[in-house]
């Protein structure tokens, strides 16, 4: 009995096999993206290689107004005589791949002044961005021999491995959860094979590492809540989150989660209400720390989150933005006010813009895809009601469990309402697209996770298989068309 319950070393040093084939699947979807996605044509990945180029050669952020360019020298060259400045959200231009257009470009590169790589100082709007993914990316680019396109291709493999290990975080988290390994296959598979973590993961883009930094604070924080606020665990939540804040503005959605988590963790474990206080104390502790840091290192840009986090605005309320919050998904009530702002909600940020419009947004899915997602989604979300309601004296026992994985995606997704708001009323568009949901993307692949779990075991195979298979048929369908978008 005693043996079979303690596993061997050389057991618990092994990968599953299930593990190991979504982290391949995972790389080679990543680089497939990173392959077929035309050089400088995603999400406003030219500036993220700007800024990642001018710290890797002078060690300094760019300025966002001001400066003498915003492309360093060798980029510059590309987007102009490789088509890739004209192609940018235009879809009937394609690169000028031919021998001639290359040779030129090339003979260029080597004419080069010593200093050109040093002349992306700006403006760069992103410079406002705090640094710690550009000085990631920033590796392979001092490291990797060769031009241009070379550094490149080295960067966004960086951004690939960043995919790779958010979906081996993913699995972690789930393991904390779920004794079957279905429900872990579903929670590591929902990110392996996201369409828009992918095509995110497949160029320079700080979204890449802001989802793993995300999901690895919410498997700590569940791992915390599990196992005992040790303040080693909980000093690490705290890290990964304040790691966050170092990535992108958008990380400040984690601090309220840290806060909350904390008090959370600490009430599950109230039995010990001192190794409680020193573990809330930990996390908060790294949290401060990054916070800290970027303190000292966001003079002189701009403001290291560009206004995000400031809501202060002319015509806000609570009253106001809760209905502006309730249009996005549903259809006014009577007692409400007239819409705020364009006609922009849940089909348009969670469905579109979220799995199915890559590139610049010029490359988009079939309709049939798009509404498929739709049905999808919304279908989920009933069945993990209808559960949640059948199982309900299951949901009460692990209902500390359930809140703090809500807290998580409230936290993103309100921060995101709340950003978006105050760009209405402030006189700008909605702002939030479906690429900002994926540091949400650790409870999206949890609440599929539960789903495959709690539904009889034929039916939570069968739809199991239907999440994956789908998630893939969409990856797949997206590389195909932007692969003809950028070479056919």
């Amino acid at each position: 009995m005693l043996r079979r319950a303690i596993p061997s070393a050389t057991a618990a040093r092994s990968v599953p096999l299930p593990l190991a084939l979504l982290l391949a699947t995972a790389l080679v979807l990543g680089l497939a993206w990173s392959v077929v996605t035309a050089p400088l044509q995603a999400f406003d990945e030219s500036e993220h290689v700007a800024y990642a180029v001018h710290l890797a050669e002078t060690g300094d952020r760019p300025a966002v107004d001001g400066g003498r360019g915003t492309y360093p020298g060798a980029e510059a060259i590309a987007l102009d005589q490789l088509g890739l400045r004209r192609m940018l959200q235009n879809p009937g231009v394609k690169p000028a791949w031919r021998d001639r257009d290359a040779q030129a470009f090339d003979r260029a590169q080597d004419a080069l002044p010593a200093d050109a790589a040093e002349a992306g100082d700006g403006p760069n709007p992103l410079a406002k961005n705090p640094p710690l993914y550009y000085a990631l990316e920033a590796i392979p680019y001092r490291l990797t021999p060769g031009g241009f396109l070379t550094d490149l291709q080295a960067m966004r493999t960086v951004s690939v491995l960043l995919l790779v290990l958010t979906t081996l975080v993913a699995w972690l988290a789930a393991a904390e959860l779920f004794t079957r390994m279905l429900p872990r296959v579903v929670a590591a598979g929902a990110v392996a094979l996201h369409p828009m973590a992918g095509q995110i993961s497949g160029i320079v883009n700080a979204d890449a590492l802001l989802m793993l930094l995300s999901t690895t604070a919410l498997w700590l924080a569940i791992r915390a809540f599990k196992r005992g606020p040790e303040p080693r665990r909980m000093a690490l939540f705290g890290l990964a989150a304040g790691g966050a804040l170092l990535t992108h503005g958008r990380g400040i959605a984690l601090v309220p989660f840290v806060v909350a988590a904390a008090a959370v963790i600490a009430l599950r474990h109230r039995d010990d209400l001192r190794r409680a206080a020193i573990g809330a104390g930990a996390a908060l502790a790294g949290l401060a720390l990054c916070g800290l840091v970027l303190k000292v290192i966001g003079g002189g840009t701009g403001g290291a989150y560009g206004g995000e986090a400031n809501f202060d605005v002319g015509g806000a309320s609570v009253r106001g933005f809760l209905s502006f919050v309730w249009q996005f998904y549903l259809p006014p009530l009577e007692t409400m006010g007239a819409r705020v702002g364009p006609e922009y909600g849940f089909r348009q940020v969670f469905v579109d813009t979220g799995f199915a419009s890559f590139g610049s947004y010029e490359v988009v899915l079939p309709e049939a895809a798009r509404a498929a997602v739709q049905v999808g989604l919304v279908g989920a979300f009933l069945v993990l009601l209808a559960l949640g309601v059948r199982h309900w004296d299951r949901l009460k026992a692990h209902a500390l469990q359930v809140v703090l994985v809500g807290l998580f995606a409230g936290a993103i997704v309100g921060f995101l309402h709340l950003a978006s708001y105050r760009a209405i009323l402030g006189g700008g568009d909605p702002l939030i697209t479906g690429r900002y949901l994926l540091p949400a993307i650790g409870a999206f692949a949890l609440a599929l996770a539960t789903i495959a779990d709690r539904l009889p075991r034929r039916a939570g195979a069968l739809a199991a298989a239907v999440v994956l298979v789908g998630l893939l048929t969409l990856s797949t369908m997206g590389i195909g068309e932007t692969l003809l978008r950028s070479y056919a």
